[in-house]
């Protein structure tokens, strides 16, 4: 098993250096095939080893998939479980320790199109409000509400905010060098109000000796568990959906330029995504946000349209 566990650890780095994936995606790869092994020594009776990999067959996939249902396991994780093991496969058809196999052709679950619900622009600002109510210290309220107006417009990823260091702030061009998903760096707009807001809380953080962006208490990075919590509180506080994570300010950063501008390659270089189809949701989800707006607040619409028509008239 030791043996086995040695080519995991082997394309776990090939994924980092040669195919520069996020950690996050490895992480995630990593948690997905140990599940397996744990599922096929229960599945066989017996410990997994490396040579299994070239006699797995597509039932034992398909059971593990039904077990992951069965946990209730979503259709994007369980995907996402798919595509860990045929890159593991991959790789060890690349090593020379297994030939060919029928797994590669498997498909993965489809997953449904989930549109991301965005948060009105009322929301936002509630969010950013209760900060203060959240928070007791001064500078940690004002960190806060830097971190989150920076993710909101320029629709950052959390890990991409807390991620940024003071020197990837360019005065000169009131721009900021954010490092994205396979290393690519990419250069996005600082607005005025966000400056502002940057260096309010810069100038009353007592940690000026630090290069990362955002802090802690103690001058450490600002981890992503510290914003969730923040996040949960506000919603709580506010009385708003769980849906409203800290990752929808993204998506509405994303649904709003999209529903004023329509610039789907602006918004793709913005966003930092690799494939314009990952953008393209948000031009869906601009067409639907509007359409609540606009079946909500025109004069034609819902019970005014019912009164004007005669309906409820005695």
């Amino acid at each position: 098993m030791s043996h086995l566990y040695d080519f995991i650890n082997l394309w776990l780095k090939y994924l980092k250096n040669s195919r520069n994936l996020s950690q996050n995606t490895i992480k995630s790869y990593d948690s997905d095939l140990k599940q397996l092994l744990r599922f096929l020594n229960k599945y066989k009776g017996a410990a997994c080893e490396l040579n299994d990999f070239q006699r797995l067959s597509k039932n034992e996939v398909r059971a593990w998939i039904l077990s992951r249902k069965n946990d209730q396991e979503c259709t994007k994780t369980i995907s996402r479980g798919i595509s860990a093991l045929k890159s593991f496969i991959k790789f060890l058809i690349k090593e020379d320790k297994i030939q060919n196999s029928d797994i590669l052709l498997m498909k993965a679950p489809k997953i449904g199109k989930n549109l991301p619900r965005p948060l009105s622009i009322s929301q936002i600002n509630e969010i950013l409000d209760s900060v203060s109510l959240i928070k007791q210290t001064d500078w940690i309220i004002k960190r806060d509400k830097a971190l989150l107006v920076m993710i909101y417009s320029v629709g950052l990823r959390v890990s991409e905010a807390l991620g940024l260091n003071k020197a990837d702030i360019s005065m000169t061009s009131n721009s900021l060098a954010v490092l994205g998903k396979g290393g690519k760096i990419r250069s996005v707009p600082l607005l005025d109000i966000v400056k502002d807001t940057i260096f309010d809380y810069l100038n009353s953080c007592p940690h000026s000796e630090t290069t990362a962006l955002f802090v802690n208490n103690r001058g450490g990075r600002l981890t992503p568990s510290a914003v969730q919590k923040l996040i949960k509180k506000s919603r709580q506080l506010l009385g708003l959906s769980g849906k409203v994570t800290v990752h929808a300010l993204r998506h509405s950063c994303a649904t709003h330029l999209m529903e004023s501008s329509g610039d789907l390659r602006g918004i793709q270089e913005l966003l930092g995504h690799s494939s314009i189809s990952s953008t393209q949701i948000y031009a869906d989800v601009a067409k639907k946000y509007i359409a609540e707006i606009y079946d909500k607040c025109h004069p034609l619409s819902g019970d005014y349209a019912t009164v004007r028509s005669g309906t409820k008239e005695k």
